[in-house]
């Protein structure tokens, strides 16, 4: 299961991440800080994103997922404690779970 990563600067001090399976073409946004660094990292890299993996509810992790989902019609992953407070969740992990996007898979 071979994974590329790709960071990137957003906000003013923070970072995005991109994971793509390369098995598979998934693409995961670790959380969304805000939405344009992301789009235009998934674009630069030639890669689709397919699902948003949320690690909490703080705004500088979540204030970009509804404009990334409007966009890209991604997948959103989230804590299943946390979720109420995450826009537009899709599915949720309950702690000792794992949440799997292509062949990959994260605790």
């Amino acid at each position: 299961m071979a994974a590329d990563v790709h960071m990137f600067t957003c906000l003013s001090d923070n970072f995005g991440a991109l994971i793509h399976d390369r098995a598979t073409g998934a693409t995961a946004a670790i959380d969304v800080p805000e939405a344009e660094p992301v789009l235009a990292a998934a674009k630069e890299k030639g890669w689709t994103i397919s699902h948003i993996l949320v690690t909490h509810h703080h705004p500088d992790h979540v204030q970009g997922i509804e404009a990334v989902k409007a966009a890209t019609k991604a997948h959103v992953i989230a804590n299943a404690a946390d979720a109420h407070r995450i826009p537009l969740v899709d599915e949720t992990v309950a702690p000792g779970g794992k949440a799997r996007f292509g062949s990959l898979e994260a605790d």
